[in-house]
């Protein structure tokens, strides 16, 4: 579970109130300068001069300065997750979400079933561009920590329940849960039948569908590369308890998944707001080209590896946030298969050797989605409608 509260004071009352009566198991720190280990650290301290040096300790337009966030992550007791566990999901978690703001994690397990728990304690501060923290998006937040702990073996963390306002949402719009909260859902026989290296066609239309929605930019355009790649769209029965869509091979239509079924990332509900939004966008126009006609080669001549490993390539671009051929080299770095990041760059382009002024590195702040200089400009269609609109 992912707890969020702001905060709009000085970090020394929350370092306080988290350190009082000698109750921290322990302590990490990323973005920060901690002396030694052993030695007591003042990040509190720290963090207010940050704030203080790039200005960010006023208000604005009128409004109190949201001066840290305050999260808490708390697993699953049933998992009995280690101290050490734990550290390795809360330092991974807050790494891959908070980069460059100085970040304090305290350890505890004083609640009722003495289960380890950590508070997340981040600056309001970008310390390679000085600006403040956005509010991040609190469901981005969770998918987030969910999919780092189910890839440390743990349970899904399902959200608290609603409670106020949106509890009495919840009971006018009583939809059931969905079967599963994991982004990622892959049952047992499945994964039996890919350690044994045999063929399942769950596998199949799964890897078709992740190439699919990753360079699509509209629910027809998912739907059109889909039927080139012989996996047929249609919605479920409407007296299903959850809207969805139902994935079947064109060449054997008896065998149809749901999207849910192989996890939320692949439902209806989950990918119609992305396409309304244009689609994920994390790859050029050249890339998205080059990867769905290799996913169609693979298809036509019946490749399910390459078609498989693609989807995985495409899968790493995404979770990672790539921006350019550099990050890929620090994904390296950071022991992701090194198969996977040579075929991201081999793979049509889809990550092209950055110019200087296109890929300066962490300093910018807004990346922009993979760009190959060498690629086409804009499609057809948005010409046309940029055309029209002027």
């Amino acid at each position: 579970m992912l707890k969020a509260i702001s905060g709009h004071t000085s970090t020394k009352g929350i370092r306080r109130y988290l350190t009082k009566k000698n109750r921290s198991l322990a302590e990490d720190c990323l973005n920060l300068d901690p002396p030694e280990p052993g030695r007591a650290f003042d990040w509190a301290a720290a963090m207010d001069e940050t704030r203080r040096l790039f200005g960010n300790d006023s208000a604005w337009r009128g409004r109190r300065a949201r001066t840290y966030k305050h999260y808490v992550v708390s697993p699953d007791p049933k998992d009995g997750v280690s101290l050490d566990g734990l550290r390795a999901l809360a330092i991974r978690w807050a790494q891959e979400s908070f980069p460059n703001h100085e970040v304090a994690i305290v350890y505890h397990d004083d609640n009722a079933n003495g289960i380890p728990h950590a508070h997340v304690v981040v600056n309001n501060t970008d310390v390679e561009t000085g600006r403040r923290l956005q509010d991040p998006d609190p469901k981005a937040l969770a998918r987030s920590l969910q999919r780092i702990a189910e890839s440390l073996g743990m349970s899904p963390l399902e959200p608290p329940a609603p409670s106020g306002v949106a509890s009495r949402a919840a009971r006018r719009d009583a939809r059931p849960a969905p079967g599963t909260y994991r982004d990622e859902h892959v049952r047992r026989a499945e994964r039996e039948l890919a350690d044994r290296g045999e063929y399942s066609w769950v596998a199949g239309i799964r890897a078709r569908v992740k190439v699919a929605r990753s360079v699509s930019r509209s629910e027809a355009e998912f739907r059109s590369l889909l039927a080139s790649l012989g996996v047929e769209v249609s919605d479920n029965s409407p007296r299903a308890a959850r809207r969805d869509w139902v994935y079947s091979l064109a060449d054997a239509p008896t065998r149809k998944v749901s999207g849910e079924r192989l996890g939320l990332s692949y439902g209806r509900e989950r990918l119609q707001p992305l396409f309304r939004a244009g689609g994920a966008r994390r790859i050029a126009d050249a890339g998205e080209r080059a990867i769905a006609a290799i996913a169609r080669r693979a298809v036509e001549v019946g490749d399910l590896e390459e078609l498989k490993t693609l989807s995985e390539a495409v899968s790493l671009i995404e979770s990672s946030h790539a921006a350019c051929a550099a990050d890929l080299d620090g994904l390296a770095a950071k022991g992701a298969p090194p198969r996977l990041v040579d075929y991201a760059r081999q793979s049509g382009r889809p990550i092209p050797q950055p110019t200087p002024p296109a890929c300066p590195g962490r300093t910018t702040t807004r990346r922009q989605p993979l760009r190959d200089d060498s690629a086409p400009g804009p499609r057809r269609d948005e010409r046309g409608r940029e055309g029209h609109e002027r």
